[in-house]
């Protein structure tokens, strides 16, 4: 009886999904007579606008209004074509509708286009009378009329197919009832069935005892301490770990007792507060860490996880707690701390050193440039054409040491002199670095494009910095006879796992930087990110080899990467990958 029930439900369901699906067609049919009637109204008022204003709108609007005449005209007729009908004559009957539409849309866009090209080349009047004949209004009434037929129609359809839904949905009801019926019987049935077999109950007693050994000994196996209490805060049961924290041995020792009967009087106290609060509030507590007291009067780490414990009924009737002793965890994170400090601190130092490094080194640095300058300019003849080469080399070799310290000034104050995260316009930073770089530009005759590139949490100075060394670097490793082009481009990707310690739907920052240069062998990618390091000699290319480590340094403060594809000959492309929205926090901000 259900099996014949149900194949019944099953076959009524069917028929309302079929109706609903079929009056959907049938509304999205009259949506689009609706579209119609408007577009051809849209029509009207276009062309008339614009043969009494001569305005470009007007002409625009009627355009558009057409087109959307024309894709009405085609949805009707494909509604018609494949739609669903009861009767062969039906879709006959609308069929030859379209048709007498269409020569009539026909003939209606050719009156305005004659009357508009009129207003063009002979002005108002010449157009008015030829709207004035009467035509243009008898083909739109024969539009709306046809319309309206078809509307008609629809709307008897969805009348009788109504009428269907609502039989079927009365019929369904029965059903139910009959479903109804049959499973009061059924469940009388049961019930009757269940008095009389009493052996079934103690099978279940007895698999609830079978459960709750299993219980104690997989507890038991656990090297957690687990227990439960009542809502009074009395331990129901708990395992060996627990006992053993505790201090006893034998279940009987702990059952119906308090944490008050094994711990400090205070430290109970906040312990049975803590249990009725979870117990109150239905809020677990999770890997909640403190100090406490072992039995044998040791003190110990402990992480607890504490849930309310509730019968079937949802009501809270205790609290179960898994505890881990975790001293030894304590203990390496406290010297990882310490060791941590004083990496800190060491690193501090070495910023120190090379800031006050680069600072005193460039005093010395000074005067050797300055009575290098005075002795070319007062004793340039007694030296000989020797000696003043020698003082040239002199000079030049101090003005690279200058040079030298500068850029190791600046990769020492990519930490000691960070500024904090904000909205940083990449597209902004990029104008003012090409603003610095205009006296370069024009030397080279170079030409730079500025793409995309988006606003992120980043340190503005740095992101300047950043790109005004790979910008200069694009314009400074270029054939002699080939003007360089940069192009600076960024993409957004909702794809962080590129990025360590990104977190799943963060947003990345692809930051590209493009040139047409004489490139690199890729099997030196690693060699060029690293300080001092160059793969042309200084008499081919200027500079200390430090840009691209700044750059590199850089992206690691801001949690991102950098990296580059290039071949010799064939320009470089450098793609410095950052996240949009910054998580590095204070304490790590501390660290760099």
């Amino acid at each position: 009886m259900l099996a014949t029930v149900a194949g019944i439900t099953y076959r009524s369901t069917g028929g309302l999904e079929e109706s609903a699906e079929w009056v959907s067609q049938r509304h999205d049919f009259l949506d689009q007579l609706s579209s119609f009637e408007l577009h051809l109204t849209e029509v009207d008022s276009a062309a008339r606008g614009y043969l009494l204003a001569s305005n470009g709108q007007y002409l625009t609007a009627y355009q558009q209004a057409r087109n959307a005449l024309v894709h009405d005209m085609s949805a009707i007729k494909d509604s018609v074509v494949i739609g669903q009908y009861e009767h062969p004559e039906t879709r006959d009957l609308e069929m030859g509708y379209v048709h007498q539409l269409l020569p009539l849309l026909s003939r209606k866009t050719a009156i305005l286009k004659k009357a508009i090209a009129s207003r063009q080349e002979r002005g108002l009047d010449e157009a008015a009378a030829m709207l004035s004949d009467g035509q243009d209004e008898n083909v739109t009434k024969s539009l709306r009329d046809i319309l309206g037929s078809l509307r008609s129609e629809e709307e008897k359809r969805l009348l009788t197919r109504s009428n269907l839904a609502a039989a079927i949905g009365q019929s369904s009801i029965r059903v139910v009832l009959m479903a109804t019926f049959l499973s009061a019987v059924i469940l009388a049935l049961a019930t009757l069935n269940i008095r009389r077999d009493i052996a079934v109950r103690r099978h279940a007693e007895e698999a609830l005892a079978e459960e709750h050994n299993l219980l104690r000994t997989v507890m038991d196996a656990m090297p957690e301490q687990v227990f439960v209490t009542n809502r009074e805060g009395r331990f129901i049961i708990d395992n060996i770990s627990h006992r053993n924290f505790l201090g006893v041995k034998l279940a009987r020792d702990v059952e119906g007792r308090t944490p008050a009967d094994f711990f400090p009087p205070s430290l109970a106290d906040e312990m049975i507060k803590a249990y009725r609060v979870i117990m109150e509030t239905g809020q677990p507590v999770l890997n909640h860490e403190d100090l406490v007291i072992r039995g044998d009067g040791e003190v110990v780490w402990i992480a607890t996880t504490k849930v309310p414990l509730n019968d079937v009924e949802g009501r809270c009737v205790g609290l179960v707690g898994v505890s881990s002793d975790i001293s030894i965890r304590k203990e390496a994170e406290e010297r990882l701390r310490l060791a941590a400090e004083q990496l800190r601190h060491s690193n501090l130092e070495l910023q120190e050193f090379a800031s006050v490094a680069s600072h005193d080194l460039q005093e010395p640095l000074r005067k050797i440039q300055a009575f290098g300058d005075r002795l070319r300019t007062k004793c340039a003849p007694a030296l000989g054409e020797n000696g003043r080469d020698y003082l040239e080399r002199i000079q030049d070799a101090a003005r690279r040491m200058q040079i030298l310290l500068h850029d190791l000034l600046t990769l020492s104050r990519v930490t000691s002199k960070a500024q904090p995260f904000g909205p940083v316009n990449l597209h902004k930073v990029a104008e003012d670095v090409v603003s610095d770089l205009e006296v370069r530009i024009e030397q080279t005759g170079a030409r730079i494009e500025i793409g995309f590139l988006p606003t992120i949490d980043a340190d503005a100075g740095q992101m300047r910095q950043l790109l005004q060394n790979l910008i200069s670097n694009a314009l400074k490793f270029h054939a002699a006879a080939v003007k360089p082009e940069v192009i600076v481009s960024a993409r957004l990707l909702d794809n962080a796992d590129s990025l360590p310690g990104a977190m799943p739907g963060d947003q990345i920052c692809h930051v590209i930087v493009q040139d047409n240069g004489i490139g690199f062998d890729e099997r030196y990618l690693d060699r060029i990110f690293q300080v001092f390091q160059r793969l042309h000699s200084r008499s081919e290319y200027e500079g200390t080899g430090i840009g691209l480590a700044v750059c590199r340094k850089i992206a690691d403060r801001h949690g991102g990467l950098i990296s580059a594809k290039s071949a010799e000959g064939d320009g470089a492309t450098f793609i410095v990958t950052l996240p949009v929205k910054q998580r590095i926090s204070d304490a790590n901000e501390e660290a760099w």
